[in-house]
């Protein structure tokens, strides 16, 4: 029989046991107790996501910065590249650009006359004016100011400026009483100022005492058979005027120059304009040109003066010998004219045409002193074809000489209180054709 184990001495203390390296596991009490203290952000896994959510918006800020930054490099406008000018409002300063380089062309390509334009039709009623040649510095020129322009903002469109005429204003034909500068067929009128020459020097006509040197160079020019080559020597307004009538009520002498647009160069006196054309002749009834002119007015029908009447007269005297038709007229028509004036309008030869004959007719208007201008052109038509005495019978009215049926400017539909003219001229409107089919 065994002993019993030795009882531990009174002051030695029992060994305590040995603790487990594993943690001891709480007790759900105080497990439910920790998570219950955990948020639903937390129990989700917010911590982390949020920390990705930092660094993928830092990444994205470096990249934004380093995308800009190469853009706006690379759009650095290039000196040979060009903007298309589209519009778009603000965004007309960053229109897109191409790289295409603009190739300059040879300018002796460019500079070219412009053909002629032509018609063949034998019946054409309009002929133009050549166009006139372009020089190779103003094509240089012209390239290298227009590669260089921008596009206009505003995206509304539409034409830029408004414009005055042509025509001058809005696109619309520039009208006037002494003609229109396109669309319209007439008489084409070709302004000069005899006080200066092209180059804009003082002629012998300029001064006070050149109303002589002036009415000497009119006479000249009507001796020559109306050549323009006397008036070479003088200002010659760039831009001709088609007149479909002369019948200017009085009004300053500025005003020829300005329907002429050379009121800038050009001051009111000692100026000419000389009308030319082709009219084929309405009736196969006799008619004679009536009508006046301050200063003066002449009229050539088929090379021969059928009038020539104003202040002053440069062909024709004051006794109405018409030598050309071997005709003395006298007859006069009252004008309630402005106060002062010639209160008359004188008539010139009976003329007797075939119907449909096309006939060269040139009108010369113009102004000396300065000052009053108005010029006043009508016809009598004779009651037939019969001579009494050996004389035409006029009809005793007047028509309106028109070449076309454009509409009439306002301020010649009442022509005056005692002049009774037919403004209309119904069936006999002497229309304009083409120089080709006038008589030999």
């Amino acid at each position: 029989m065994s002993a019993d184990p030795p009882s531990p001495a009174p002051d030695q203390e029992p060994t305590p046991a040995p603790v487990s390296s594993f943690p001891v596991e709480p007790n759900a009490e105080e497990l439910s107790a920790h998570r219950a203290k955990r948020t639903f952000w937390q129990r989700l896994g917010g911590e982390g996501l949020t920390i990705s959510l930092i660094i993928h918006l830092i990444l994205i800020i470096i990249a934004a910065i380093w995308v800009i930054s190469t853009v706006t490099d690379s759009i650095k406008k290039d000196p040979d590249s060009f903007s298309t000018g589209q519009g778009g409002g603000a965004a007309g300063d960053r229109a897109k650009q191409f790289k295409t380089r603009v190739q300059p062309k040879n300018p002796k390509t460019l500079a070219k006359n412009a053909a002629r334009i032509t018609s063949k039709s034998p019946n054409a009623a309009i002929s133009l004016p050549d166009l006139p040649a372009s020089s190779v510095a103003t094509l240089t020129s012209g390239m290298m100011s227009g590669g260089s322009s921008k596009g206009f903002g505003g995206g509304s469109g539409g034409g830029i400026g408004s414009g005055l005429g042509v025509g001058r204003g809005n696109g619309k034909n520039f009208v006037s009483l002494f003609g229109a500068k396109m669309g319209t067929n007439g008489l084409v009128g070709t302004f000069y100022d005899l006080k200066q020459t092209p180059a804009h020097k003082e002629t012998e006509c300029a001064p006070q005492s050149g109303i002589g040197p002036y009415r000497e160079a009119v006479k000249e020019f009507f001796q020559s058979g109306w050549s323009p080559i006397k008036f070479v020597k003088y200002y010659k307004a760039p831009e001709p005027l088609i007149a479909g009538q002369l019948f200017i009520p009085s009004r300053s002498a500025n005003a020829a120059p300005e329907a002429y647009g050379v009121e800038k160069e050009v001051k009111p006196s000692r100026w000419v304009v000389h009308y030319k054309g082709v009219v084929e002749v309405p009736q196969s009834i006799p008619f004679r040109f009536v009508g006046t002119g301050d200063d003066w007015l002449l009229v050539r029908w088929d090379k021969k003066i059928a009038l020539d009447d104003g202040y002053e007269r440069f062909v024709v005297g004051g006794d109405g010998n018409y030598k050309d038709f071997k005709q003395t007229v006298t007859k006069e028509f009252v004008l309630d004219r402005t106060p002062g004036g010639l209160h008359r309008m004188k008539a010139g030869p009976w003329i007797n045409e075939t119907k449909g004959k096309k006939v060269p007719i040139e009108i010369a208007i113009g102004e000396t002193p300065g000052g009053v201008f108005d010029v006043y052109l009508a016809i009598e038509v004779a009651t037939s074809s019969q001579r009494v005495k050996g004389e035409f019978v006029g009809e005793g009215t007047l028509k309106l000489f028109r070449v076309n049926t454009e509409p009439l400017p306002k301020e010649i539909e009442n022509p005056g209180r005692k002049l009774t003219i037919d403004m209309q001229a119904e069936g006999w409107i002497f229309k304009t054709v083409p120089a080709a089919g006038a008589a030999r």
